[in-house]
């Protein structure tokens, strides 16, 4: 009987022993909850860490910041989350409002702020992004870092090589203020900016479409996280070339790393600008063709002319004669 209650006690203590180790295991186990603000710094935490955490993004990456609105479930993960990255630009100010909600007293709060839509200030997010990933997590992604460092300078290496070819410098560019940056890390010469289109005042508009006609703008730039329609009517009444750049990763399919993203609006501006330089130089032809014939019509009239006088003149020598 004795033995009987010892195989128990041993069988029962074996069996807890068993699920206290898989209890623990699975704790040790569990993915890493990670919360961004948006997708700048989501597209980098994904690629660094692949499977090996939960990423949560709260801003879509179509959509401009300031257009969040608060969820119950983005408030349980971040309850639950480990670290939640910032931009911590204006349009996060509903940030403070969630995580008074989430109650989240060990969550590591990091901002990342800075330009990050040049290669340059890509590469600043990747190491910066990175560096505070390895600490938190105890983790070494030098590799990945390295990885994607070295896609943004391939890209940077063609955005160079093609705004040589195209002599970008005097590409003359009126674009939305957010993507300056940018499209001046390109080569491109940027000479006046807008504010979002509801800010603008009529004065504001007519002085765009003053500055785009007496400068020969050649491209307009609208950012689609604000608006893709307002630069349009400002390209259609100056016959510049009307073009959307995208200021956040995923926005548009093949754009979902800040390499990717570089690459994407690079190409729009390039090809932008080779439409707007056969689009010039076809006006151009047009005015020299209309310009000659605009001669051949003044040579053909006063050839005519000539004729006539010369018709008029044999005309009266002949009745003189009679």
């Amino acid at each position: 009987m004795k033995k009987n209650k010892l195989k128990t006690f041993v069988l029962t203590l074996t069996v807890f022993s068993l699920l206290l180790m898989s209890v623990t295991q699975a704790q040790t186990t569990e993915k890493p909850i990670i919360v961004c603000t948006t997708n700048a710094v989501g597209s980098v935490v994904e690629a660094l860490l692949g499977n090996s955490a939960e990423v949560l993004v709260l801003v879509q990456p179509g959509l401009c910041p300031a257009d969040y609105e608060i969820r119950p479930g983005f408030v349980e993960a971040v309850s639950k989350a480990t670290i939640l990255f910032k931009q911590n630009i204006p349009g996060e100010s509903w940030l403070d409002g969630l995580l008074e909600a989430a109650e989240n007293k060990n969550l590591k709060l990091v901002s990342i702020p800075g330009i990050y839509n040049t290669p340059e200030g890509a590469k600043n997010y990747i190491r910066n992004i990175g560096g505070n990933l390895s600490q938190t997590l105890d983790v070494n992604l030098d590799s990945q870092i390295t990885q994607m460092i070295s896609e943004v300078d391939i890209v940077s290496s063609m955005i160079s090589s093609q705004a040589q070819k195209y002599n970008a410098s005097n590409v003359k560019v009126i674009c939305m203020a957010w993507l300056k940056s940018f499209i001046e890390s390109a080569g491109f010469n940027v000479i006046a900016t807008f504010n979002p289109p509801e800010t603008l005042s009529a004065g504001d508009i007519t002085a765009l479409l003053e500055t785009a006609q007496t400068e020969g703008v050649a491209l307009i730039v609208d950012n689609l996280q604000i608006d893709t329609e307002f630069g349009e009517g400002i390209a259609s009444q100056v016959g510049a070339q009307h073009l959307v750049l995208t200021n956040f990763p995923g926005a548009i399919p093949n754009t979902e790393t800040l390499a990717k993203m570089l690459r994407y609006n690079a190409e729009q501006l390039f090809n932008g600008t080779v439409m707007w330089q056969s689009a010039f130089a076809l006006n151009v032809k047009n005015v020299e063709l209309q310009n000659q014939l605009a001669l051949f019509q003044i040579s053909t009239s006063v050839l005519i002319i000539v004729v006539c006088v010369e018709a008029l003149m044999i005309l009266s020598q002949r009745k003189r004669k009679q």
